[in-house]
């Protein structure tokens, strides 16, 4: 009994992927050093720092996720559909109970600390739509597999937008589209659910929404096979397009601003066009191999605002230059590619999907913030995996890494 019990001890251990666990450890390392650097003109005692409580949030995070590479296949999948309830009953909470901080309903305070409800909600969403995507009597040719998916991700997508939070919510509708496209749905439907997208930003301008609408009823007229749907999409988009100016007049004044400087940084310098401002020049200071720890004079003068969680990836760049950079880059990238080599090698849909859901949200954070940075994208408030400061989102990364290397064993 005993030499048993030690050989599936010992069979568990070899099954684990150490190396997605050791980039993982890496990158958090690197976050440490970056963060402990951004620290060092603060005087308050070391766990009063960002660094200091970075590290407290970390042991949580490892001991959450040596929890879940024990929590079994089964309980995740016939559980899927109760914890995606608790998710959303999470994002509830704040409002429920009026727990406004900063005119937002996005925390939710235990004691000294806080959480972010949405956070935790990216996890039990992936789980409950990839439990739908992957039963046997989803009818994966069928419209029904976008729309039920589509309202799974409508619910947290209209809290969130209202605590407000627009950039973590669009995230629960871009991650959707590749697990629609991993579980077999038919591009046609997925290309339905981007159209309104496309109509809204194409609207902006007469002659780019003249030019999508004749794409969209080429598109519509070659695959309408069901008559009522392709109408009814051709009518919704064509709306879309002319509800395009409500829809901008009603966005908060900082997300219309925020947008603008994607185009043009100087449009507003000293107000959002300064935080990119000073990213760029921070990542263009720090030259090939940078300035050294602790040495980057846009980080420790404070030019650099939102340093430690949005922008954190400009520190890197300043302190450790283009090397800095691209080994960061690197390791991002060899992550995601094991991680999308495991949920091509799955042994069962569910845990495909789920690992898609995961690498989906962490492709995103790092895209998304990289591209603020480097002023190529709108400012959204999106952290940096394994390396932005933040409790909530340190702990969602951990639990997902947690989930693919769990449902990545061979047992």
């Amino acid at each position: 009994m005993k030499r048993r019990f030690l050989g599936n001890k010992l069979a568990y251990m070899k099954s684990i992927n150490f190396v997605i666990l050791a980039i993982v450890l890496l990158l958090t390392l690197f976050g440490f050093v970056v963060l402990y650097s951004i620290s060092i003109p603060l005087k308050v005692p070391f766990f009063y720092k960002t660094v200091g409580k970075q590290l407290i949030w970390w042991v949580i995070s490892v001991f959450v996720l040596i929890m879940v590479l024990f929590v079994k296949k089964k309980f995740l999948f016939d559980n899927a559909y109760f914890l995606y309830a608790c998710g959303l009953f999470l994002l509830i909470i704040p409002f429920a109970f009026g727990l406004k901080v900063s005119e937002t309903y996005r925390w939710i305070k235990l004691g000294t600390m806080t959480i972010q409800p949405s956070e935790f909600a990216k996890v039990f969403y992936v789980l409950g739509v990839a439990k739908y995507l992957s039963g046997e009597n989803v009818a994966i040719d069928s419209p029904k597999s976008v729309f039920i998916p589509l309202f799974m991700a409508a619910i947290p997508f209209i809290v969130i937008f209202n605590q407000p939070d627009l950039s973590t919510a669009l995230l629960f509708i871009l991650t959707l589209v590749p697990m629609l496209f991993w579980a077999g749905v038919r591009t046609y439907y997925i290309f339905l659910l981007v159209a309104p997208v496309l109509s809204v930003v194409t609207a902006f301008n007469f002659y780019t929404f003249f030019a999508w609408v004749i794409v969209l009823l080429v598109i519509l007229y070659l695959n309408s096979q069901n008559i009522i749907l392709a109408v009814s999409m051709g009518i919704v988009n064509f709306s879309l397009g002319f509800l395009t100016p409500f829809i901008w007049n009603n966005l908060k004044p900082y997300q219309q601003k925020r947008i603008l400087a994607m185009f043009n940084v100087w449009e507003d310098p000293q107000g959002v066009g300064y935080q990119v401002i000073q990213s760029q020049t921070a990542i263009g200071s720090g030259g090939l191999f940078g300035k050294g720890f602790g040495k980057g004079t846009q980080t420790h003068l404070k030019f650099l605002p939102q340093q430690h969680n949005d922008f954190v990836f400009s520190v890197v760049g300043e302190e450790y230059g283009f090397i800095g950079v691209i080994v960061v880059l690197l390791l991002y990238l060899v992550l995601l590619l094991l991680i999308l080599n495991a949920a091509y090698k799955a042994k069962d849909r569910f845990s495909s999907l789920v690992m898609i859901g995961a690498i989906s949200f962490l492709f995103l954070h790092i895209f998304i913030n990289i591209g603020v940075t480097a002023g190529l994208l709108p400012v959204t408030g999106l952290s940096l995996p394994f390396l932005s400061y933040g409790g909530s989102f340190l702990l969602t990364c951990y639990i997902f890494i947690g989930l693919v290397v769990n449902l990545n064993r061979r047992l």
